[in-house]
């Protein structure tokens, strides 16, 4: 199971045109590689392009040859559209409410490109604070975690208490 992420760019107020990323959503992984290879514009618009990705590397495009979900080349990020044949994967445009949604698609960070040019990042689960400068967090080594929900108030109690007095319903 991977670290999923959104990786958004902030096109208004309270607009944001995300990309959902299914593995290394981790700061030291994803955010780093945003901070270091995607920091312009223009670099930021080009990911948003691809679409949702698998993962995300420091390079777009792959060099002449095979690349795709059964043969990536390294260092090239992996796009389920190009990469996968997948349809139905662009970017969307959401609100801040809807990035900050735990339960939409079991994101545990988001990314935001905020309309100054920076990184901004928010762990899920940490609701008392707001984004965070990611490039200094990384910098001081003052990153901050996920806290994903506890099991209970994603699937309700009865439920676990209903596997807990059947195990062989596969909890």
């Amino acid at each position: 199971m991977g670290t999923r992420s959104y990786i958004a760019k902030q096109i208004g107020a309270d607009q944001y045109l995300t990309i959902y990323c299914q593995l290394e959503g981790y700061p030291e992984t994803t955010g780093a590689t945003l901070v270091k290879y995607y920091d312009t514009p223009e670099q930021v618009d080009a990911l948003l392009a691809l679409g949702d990705l698998y993962y995300l590397q420091e390079k777009l495009s792959p060099d002449p040859g095979r690349h795709d979900f059964g043969s990536p080349q390294p260092g090239v990020t992996v796009a389920y559209q190009r990469d996968g044949g997948c349809s139905g994967w662009e970017p969307t445009i959401k609100t801040f409410e809807e990035l900050n949604d735990w339960s939409r698609d079991g994101v545990e960070y988001i990314y935001i490109y905020d309309l100054n040019g920076q990184w901004l990042y928010l762990p899920m689960g940490l609701s008392e604070i707001s984004p965070r400068n990611l490039k200094e967090d990384l910098e001081h080594d003052t990153v901050l975690y996920s806290e994903p929900p506890d099991l209970a108030d994603l699937l309700g109690t009865d439920w676990i208490e209903e596997q807990e007095a059947d195990p062989s319903m596969g909890l």
